[in-house]
């Protein structure tokens, strides 16, 4: 099962009356490193968003976590570089 796309999470927290901005800042945790979070592992940000959706953080992002939900050590090289499975690309491409 793949990721959630970083479009369709955003969408869900704007749907529930939120930005990534205003979760950040709610949890001491920067903007950026919230949007990191969409497409790299970001074990806090995860967590945040996980739990303001009230989803389980292996079910939006299955490619970091084992099924059981316990969090992938460590995490497989593609999830540490910009994701070219949504077509984003990475700084200098």
């Amino acid at each position: 099962m793949p990721d959630l796309h970083p479009e369709d999470i955003k969408a869900a927290i704007r749907k529930k009356g939120a930005t990534l901005s205003s979760l950040g800042k709610r949890h001491g945790i920067e903007r950026r490193l919230m949007s990191i979070a969409l497409t790299r592992p970001h074990r806090a940000a995860e967590e945040v968003i996980a739990e303001f959706l009230q989803i389980p953080a292996h079910h939006i992002w299955p490619s970091r976590y084992h099924p059981n939900g316990k969090r992938l050590r460590p995490q497989p090289l593609c999830n540490r570089q910009p994701s070219a499975r949504f077509g984003l690309r990475g700084a200098g491409a």
